[in-house]
């Protein structure tokens, strides 16, 4: 066995629940009314993978469940299952009308300092990053105030120019959300310098999905050889689903899914992209696409840390040492398993 290696998860949406041992339902973060006892039934699912930490994600919410959602996630620091908790990812609800994927749109709305505020307030300080679209109105004054606050921006679900990329960049926007997803599927457009940015300007880290599912090899490859390989973030962005048996159905954000196999043999929950694939099996996927091991762990440890550092700072966590509430995971010399030093 190597070095253990303690991934960071920066989009969890949700988890599943076990009874017995058999999968028997999941939390989607973004319900409002997330209890504690959910939370660590979810966190220690993660850790049992071999996870170190995730930032628990909520997708564009109500305000209602903003409000009572975000203060869990804090309560839970106070426990020792719950140090692999990060400050959350609210991916939204700032985004473009017309990117909004899987989210409900009637939660859409423009991005404003006074909503962003609070965000704040609800989560008593305790927020890790926003992705959101900076060309909306109100996008690069709301961009400013967050990053003054320590909160990271991330750029996503968006349809910006060029330059409206280049002065959220400017404005303290350090990353970009889940680059290229949907790409195995639709061809890309004549927005290519837009693509560019995201793979090669180094003011900002680039999130991608190595699962499979959203994106092919090749993109995974060049982004981890254009990027450089301080700049690179996986993600797995883990749907609620991730953990359901094959044949689950499910309803979230106003949409019907499904849990079953792709024509390449990966569950998947139709016709949500959302990941049923592990952020440590996507580290494997890597692996066997050829990215370097050293690229792979900087991928999923210290660059995500770098991206949050704001945020990790402003609430006084420290990730030097190694965590006592997983195990990590190692190299076995093919792929990354459970186990190791504790």
């Amino acid at each position: 066995m190597t070095e253990t290696v303690y991934p960071l998860s920066l989009q969890a949406n949700g988890g599943p629940l076990f009874t017995d041992g058999v999968w028997s339902g999941y939390v989607a973060f973004d319900t409002p009314g997330l209890t504690l006892a959910e939370l660590e039934a979810v966190a220690r699912y993660y850790y049992s993978l071999g996870y170190g930490y995730f930032c628990p994600t909520m997708v564009t919410s109500s305000a209602e469940a903003y409000r009572a959602n975000l203060p869990i996630f804090r309560a839970a620091r106070d426990f020792d299952w719950g140090q692999g908790i990060l400050p959350p990812h609210l991916e939204g609800p700032f985004f473009s009308p017309d990117c909004m994927g899987a989210h409900n749109p009637s939660l859409r709305q423009e991005p404003s300092i006074a909503f962003a505020q609070k965000l704040l307030d609800w989560s008593g300080g305790f927020l890790g990053f926003l992705t959101m679209a900076p060309e909306r109105p109100g996008g690069l004054d709301t961009i400013r105030f967050l990053a003054a606050n320590g909160v990271g921006v991330s750029l996503g679900h968006m349809n910006p120019g060029v330059e409206e990329i280049q002065a959220a960049l400017e404005a303290g926007a350090t990353a970009f959300t889940h680059v290229l997803n949907a790409a195995t599927r639709d061809k890309l457009s004549a927005k290519d310098l837009r693509m560019i940015a995201q793979f090669t300007d180094r003011r900002a880290w680039s999130m991608i999905i190595p699962d499979a599912v959203h994106v092919p090899a090749y993109a995974v490859q060049l982004m981890a050889q254009s990027k450089g390989p301080d700049k690179v973030i996986f993600v797995s962005d883990e749907s609620p689903l991730i953990g359901a048996p094959a044949g689950t159905k499910a309803s979230l954000w106003g949409q019907s899914f499904e849990i079953r196999n792709d024509e390449a043999g990966h569950l998947r929950s139709f016709e949500l992209s959302g990941s049923c694939t592990s952020l440590i099996e996507c580290m494997n996927i890597a692996i066997e696409w050829g990215v370097p091991r050293q690229v792979v762990e900087a991928a999923v440890t210290t660059n995500a840390a770098a991206f949050l550092a704001p945020s990790l700072n402003r609430c006084h966590i420290s990730l030097n040492q190694p965590p006592t509430h997983t195990q990590g995971v190692c190299f076995d010399g093919a792929k990354y398993v459970p186990g190791g030093r504790h």
